[in-house]
Parts: structure tokens; sequence; C-alpha cells
């Protein structure tokens, strides 16, 4: 009989920890679950300021772009020298107004110019024009023929268009 009460014994200690490990594992779970949360929280919150602070940027790059004004003051084909020279002045609202591309053409054909030289009016050289700055580029075009009509258009850094037509 005291093998019997011995074994009643263990039996009971055994099922206690039972319950106690359900209870340990219950609170491990739990802490568990609730580490996981926080850190997808704080993901989804520096996910959420990040795509916020892209669409602050996006949409003030946009409205700079729409402040962009490039007005060509004159355009004069040298035929002599196979030269067209562009006058430009920026009468926008927005500073740093650079011309990254320039497109010279008409229905037929077109020609693309990438590394412009923009100048200012006294021939110093110019990285860009601010508010109320005029300024020129010269471009080489042997091919234009004379009292045709041709456009130019230009596209500054930020990606706004101004076009105007000129007769060589």
């Amino acid at each position: 009989m005291t093998n019997h009460l011995n074994l009643r014994r263990v039996r009971k200690r055994v099922d206690g920890k039972r319950a106690v490990s359900v209870a340990i594992s219950s609170v491990i779970l739990t802490a568990a679950v609730i580490a996981v949360s926080f850190v997808v929280l704080f993901w989804a919150q520096y996910r959420s300021s990040a795509y916020n602070e892209q669409y602050s940027e996006a949409m003030n790059s946009d409205i700079t772009k729409l402040k962009e004004r490039l007005t060509f003051e004159y355009i004069f084909y040298n035929s002599s020298e196979s030269n067209l020279i562009v006058y430009l002045m920026n009468w926008g609202r927005v500073d740093n107004v650079t011309v990254q591309t320039v497109f010279v053409g008409n229905t037929t054909w077109f020609t693309t110019f990438s590394n412009i030289d923009l100048k200012f009016l006294n021939g110093t050289s110019a990285q860009d024009l601010d508010i109320g700055e005029e300024g020129y580029f010269l471009l080489y075009l042997p091919n234009l023929v004379l009292r045709k009509s041709y456009s130019v258009r230009v596209i500054t850094g930020r990606g706004s268009v101004f076009e105007s037509t000129f007769v060589a």
C-alpha cells in the first residue's frame, strides 16, 4: 500500500506541474505576441512616415515645377556661322531654373542638344536662371534652310517644357 501512496503523491506532483507549465507557456506566448505586435506597430509607423515624406517631396517638386516660367525673348539664326542663339528670361516664381535639354526641328526632323552652355547676357557662364534673370545659349545648326519655320523646345531640370517657333 505504501507503494500505492507514493505513486499517488508522484502523480499529484506531476499533475500540478502540468498546470504550472500550461500557465507559464501561456504567459510566454502572450509576451511573444505582444512583442511581435510592437515590432509590427513600429515598422508600420516608420513606413507611414516614410511614405508621407516621399509624398510631401513629390508634391513640393510638382508645385515648384508649376511655378517655373521661361519666356523666349528673342531667337536669332546666324546663317553665316550656322548658329542659333536663344535668349530666355525666368519670369516665374522659383529660382534655379536650369536648361537640361533643347529640341530644334520642324515637321520632318529634329535635333536634340543635352549639354547646354547657358550664359548670362554679359557672357559669363550661368548654371541656372533665378527669378528675373535673363540668359542665352548658342546651338550649332548647319542644316537650317533660310525662310523656313522651326520650333525650339526647352526642357528644364524639373521637367517643365517651353516651346517657341522662329523663322531661319
